[in-house]
């Protein structure tokens, strides 16, 4: 019942508030483990550890075995829940579960389910996953800048402010309203919104309609610096070049 799911939630994470996506399955084949997987509605009190640890439980055949098996990316951390597995070794040691291939899989897998369970909210509710983003949005950036193989989903996930105003708007409809013969993405990163839209580069972009990105979260000026691109658009800072 939901209220099961969030009295286990605030046990798991010795939180108080409701868990905003639940993920509860169990994966068979080559090996077999069970997930109880929770996204908070606050964040974490230790999400801003420079550490950036992941909070899931390892548990073998019902077994704790350790909170410290990195079984999410950093830029996941604020997930909390317990993996069961049926088939690692009690004697498991960190060590081993660096370089198991087992356990590769099942962050793999984990990781996957997730971005998947988010996208869905993002697709039925756009209004609660608003919401997550809000609370999250700065870390889930920084799997742009750390994560080559989940960038596309990544930035498909990614919410901005924008010139356009009107709340957070996603690449998808940012594209869906491209000038003509408009050929990238533009942004500008900047402390505040405030700072941004006093920028004088943005006057060229109104003169001529252009809607521009507004990027003021401090990991902004990392993912930027890495190549990106959103359906064949690449994304250019509107403070370089002309």
């Amino acid at each position: 019942k939901p209220e099961d799911y969030t009295q286990a939630y605030r046990s798991l994470a010795m939180a108080f508030d409701e868990p905003a996506l639940t993920l509860h399955y169990k994966v068979e084949g080559r090996q077999s483990y069970a997930v109880l997987l929770f996204v908070p509605t606050t964040p974490p009190f230790d999400l801003a550890d420079p550490i950036r640890k992941g909070r899931v439980k390892l548990y073998v055949r019902r077994v704790f075995i350790t909170d410290d098996a990195d079984l999410l990316p950093g830029w996941l951390r604020f997930v909390r829940g317990v993996v069961d597995s049926e088939d690692l070794p009690l004697n498991v040691s960190r060590e081993m579960l660096q370089n198991n291939p087992q356990v590769a899989q099942i962050r793999s897998g984990l990781t996957s389910r997730v971005l998947g369970e988010l996208e869905s909210t993002a697709a039925k509710d756009a209004d609660a996953y608003a919401k997550i983003w809000e609370a999250f949005g700065p870390v889930l950036k920084e799997g742009l800048y750390e994560d080559r193989e989940r960038r596309d989903q990544l930035r498909a996930l990614a919410r901005f402010a924008t010139t356009a105003g009107g709340g957070l708007r996603s690449l998808e409809a940012y594209a869906a309203d491209l000038k003509p013969n408009q050929t990238e993405i533009y942004y500008l990163v900047g402390e505040s919104a405030e700072r941004i839209r006093s920028n004088p580069k943005l006057e060229a972009a109104r003169a001529r309609g252009i809607e521009v990105l507004l990027l003021t979260d401090p990991i902004d000026a990392f993912w930027t610096v890495m190549p990106q691109e959103f359906g064949g658009k690449k994304l250019k800072s509107l403070s370089q070049g002309d």
